[in-house]
């Protein structure tokens, strides 16, 4: 029997539910970093062709683009049914500011997916509905807590996701 080395990353992939609020907003920015390319890649395919399908973790999205809105729906692998719209952000219609925009909307439906649609692990899933933050990490409103913006700016500027960041980078 090996005893393989996992990543953080990895990890994370098959904790879904199990993550804390602080792994997944670590994990937000994780995978807008180190997905910027593939990111924007994706956002060019969508702004195209007003529809775009991937997967991640043990989950499947489709987006849909429609009169300058995004909007996504998600499903377990082997599923029938997609989900009902997990999120949407209405878009400007500025290409560069849009792709800029969508990065950080497909960085969030890589955590509401991973958080909801884990790889086969050790925790059990909960068989419950879909579960997500109700302000993304992109939003100011997250971290205002759907408050004053100014709060948010403040909250956001004290927020230390350093070491988890760390350990997600490792391999």
């Amino acid at each position: 029997m090996h005893n393989k080395t996992v990543s953080y990353f990895e990890e994370c992939l098959r904790l879904g539910e199990w993550l804390s609020e602080a792994d997944r907003r670590a994990l937000y920015r994780y995978l807008l970093e180190s997905n910027k390319e593939n990111y924007k890649a994706q956002a060019n395919l969508l702004l195209e062709n007003s529809s775009l399908n991937k997967r991640i973790a043990n989950g499947e999205v489709i987006y849909t683009l429609q009169s300058n809105q995004v909007t996504y729906k998600a499903r377990k692998i082997g599923s029938v049914e997609f989900s009902s719209e997990m999120r949407k952000m209405q878009l400007m219609g500025i290409q560069l500011i849009d792709t800029q925009r969508l990065r950080k909307f497909f960085a969030q439906s890589d955590v509401d997916v991973i958080q909801n649609f884990p790889l086969p692990g050790e925790n059990q899933e909960s068989e419950g509905g879909i579960c997500v933050d109700t302000y993304p990490y992109y939003t100011l409103a997250y971290y205002a807590n759907g408050g004053n913006p100014i709060k948010g700016i403040i909250k956001k500027l004290r927020t230390n996701d350093k070491d988890i960041l760390t350990k997600l980078r490792t391999l």
